[in-house]
């Protein structure tokens, strides 16, 4: 199956705009990536706490950062809206199309990380199912930016994936 125009339109946008490209980024010390599930989806949970706890409010996840930038003349008004009308599509058209595009969008949010990386994975983590092992991983772990306490955690990261160890069950929040 070939990527629908919708796809393409966004993957062509963040092509030919390289100042939105370098706008998907969190303030330094303040991005926080998230994957899979404790209780419940971890993005519910952390959606919670950054509604009551301070230090949390502090940090960006790439769904804040997104539905900051605008996409003036374009299909929609931020890249939050844009990327969440692919992920309505069927899970079988999602898979061709939203995990290429959600791959885009983090890859590039972990590549404009700097300082130090907070984290919140639970399980069911696979390069199958989850842009964080897709994708965040190794862009992050080859990001010059980032201290080296967040190295860290990401050769951790880096083994589960490897030993295919699906619940990393691991957060970290940078002080």
């Amino acid at each position: 199956m070939s990527l629908l125009q919708p796809t393409k339109e966004l993957l062509q946008f963040l092509q030919k705009n390289p100042g939105v490209r370098s706008q998907i980024r969190a303030a330094p010390d303040r991005t926080l990536l998230y994957a899979g599930e404790f209780f419940r989806p971890v993005w519910q949970e952390l959606s919670e706490l950054k509604r009551s706890n301070a230090q949390m409010a502090t940090k960006e996840i790439l769904p804040d950062v997104l539905a900051r930038i605008s996409t003036h003349g374009m299909p929609y008004p931020n890249l939050l809206l844009w990327a969440k009308e692919i992920d309505k599509l069927p899970q079988e058209v999602w898979k061709q199309n939203g995990f290429v595009i959600w791959r885009a969008l983090s890859g590039l949010f972990a590549s404009n990380a700097v300082g130090a990386v907070s984290f919140s994975v639970g399980s069911r983590i696979s390069k199958d199912h989850k842009v964080f092992a897709a994708t965040e991983i190794a862009v992050l772990a080859r990001n010059p930016n980032v201290d080296a306490m967040t190295k860290d955690i990401l050769a951790y990261f880096q083994r589960c994936v490897q030993t295919k160890q699906a619940n990393m069950n691991f957060g970290f929040i940078a002080g």
